[in-house]
């Protein structure tokens, strides 16, 4: 790329030209050849492509723009140990990436990727979903575009709610508990609900919304722990409750992740779950599914009747904060996750969109079921804790809920050591 000479360059480069023009005599001048720009090359890190989409969207994007996006494939789990070799190395290696919003704090706080915010414009501020946003938004600034904004939807099966009476998904747990029950009693299923409580990141998610819909919180703004005392304990014996009290959660969740329910719920097994995504998407589909045009869109239950929640899991595309080319990083990710190109990603591979002029855009609307419930829910999204010693807090949280769901402690004396245990990961991280 050309620049701007400086003044000391410039009188350099005056002087060696005076000098060579003495020299030369009467040579004749040789034609100048301007110079050809070299073509940029990026390089990204990603899971397998197994749809084609990935691949199909950077070849567009060379052809608009003439430079060639590389992408590194890796397993899904081996993504953030190959970022964090290329960060500690400052190597620089992958110019751009996929960042989930648990991560946001920790890079962020690391300087490992970069910060974006003088290239949001106030359209794009305006038009983002607010939980959107705040998923690449760390202490006031951004450090990613959003890119796959999804949440876990609250999904029932309306015709098995019909069949045992119901017109709606009950607005309290009290009343979810009783339907439930019904749905039992008329033998439509043998458990209501399941869910993805394996001790994994899957719980986090649920807990993350239930505790909001009991009012709880996980930190105050100093990220002092707060989840050992009200709705968040209130929650986690909730949840516990249901499977061995209510008896209206099959105790299978214990050992499910998010694709044992979703198999669950297109199997007609059970009647109600929280779903990433685009839910309808995969239950209308006959070729998976057996409750086609059965099931609907909701509000979660709450404690209250008030206090509907459910979870985040945005992701984004960052910059690397050691790129040698951020601009067309950038271009990058203006092209993929800006306002068209989510357009064709929710189109074209069913990806949720963070922009909220899509839920209402004709095209939109009509390759996708439910947007319309779905924008209701996204008022009430969630986001986990925005912490940057997060891995650790997640895992110590993991282990005590699922302590307290296997019944091997009391639900307040799992959160009692939560709390401790997370209290030494927060001075672990201060100290070093």
């Amino acid at each position: 790329m050309s620049r701007q000479l400086s003044r000391r360059e410039f009188l350099g480069l005056s002087a060696g030209l005076v000098a060579g023009a003495a020299l030369a005599g009467c040579a004749p001048r040789a034609t100048e050849v301007p110079a050809t720009p070299v073509p940029v090359s990026l390089n990204t890190i990603s899971g397998p492509d197994e749809t084609g989409w990935t691949a199909k969207e950077y070849q567009l994007f060379e052809d608009s723009t003439g430079t060639h996006v590389e992408v590194t494939t890796v397993p899904y789990w081996g993504h953030r140990e190959k970022l964090m070799a290329d960060f500690t190395a400052k190597a620089g290696s992958y110019d751009f990436f996929v960042i989930d919003c648990i991560e946001v704090a920790e890079y962020a706080e690391a300087g490992w990727a970069l910060d974006v915010t003088d290239r949001i414009t106030a359209e794009m501020k305006q038009d983002i979903l607010p939980f959107a946003a705040e998923g690449m938004i760390y202490q006031g600034k951004w450090y990613g575009m959003p890119f796959i904004s999804e949440w876990k939807s609250t999904v029932y099966n309306a015709k098995m709610f019909n069949d045992a009476g119901f017109d709606s998904l009950a607005s309290t747990f009290d009343e979810f508990v009783t339907q439930c029950q019904a749905l039992k009693d008329a033998g439509i299923v043998k458990y209501g609900a399941a869910w993805s409580w394996f001790q994994g990141e899957c719980l986090i998610c649920d807990f993350a919304a239930l505790a909001a819909c009991f009012g709880g919180q996980f930190f105050d703004e100093q990220n002092m722990p707060l989840f050992n005392q009200g709705g968040a304990v209130q929650a986690l014996q909730w949840m516990v409750d249901s499977i061995y009290k209510h008896e209206i959660t099959d105790p299978a969740s214990l050992t499910f992740t998010e694709s044992e329910v979703d198999n669950a719920m297109q199997a007609g097994e059970i009647a109600f779950s929280f779903r990433w995504g685009l839910p309808l998407v995969p239950l209308n589909n006959p070729e998976i599914s057996k409750v086609v045009d059965q099931c609907a869109i909701g509000l979660s239950p709450s404690y209250d009747g008030q206090h509907s929640a459910c979870v985040s899991g945005p992701m984004g595309l960052s910059i690397n904060a050691f790129t040698k080319h951020p601009q067309e990083a950038w271009d990058v990710l203006t092209f993929r996750a800006g306002l068209e190109g989510a357009k064709r990603n929710a189109i074209g591979a069913g990806v949720t969109p963070g922009w909220a002029p899509l839920f209402t855009d004709p095209e939109v609307v009509a390759a996708i079921p439910g947007l319309d419930l779905m924008l209701e829910q996204a008022k009430t999204v969630v986001n986990r804790p925005r912490v940057p010693w997060y891995y650790a807090f997640s895992t110590v949280l993991q282990e005590e809920l699922h302590f307290a769901l296997a019944q091997q402690k009391q639900p307040q004396q799992a959160m009692d050591d939560a709390y401790t245990r997370t209290l030494e990961v927060k001075q672990e991280y201060e100290a070093a």
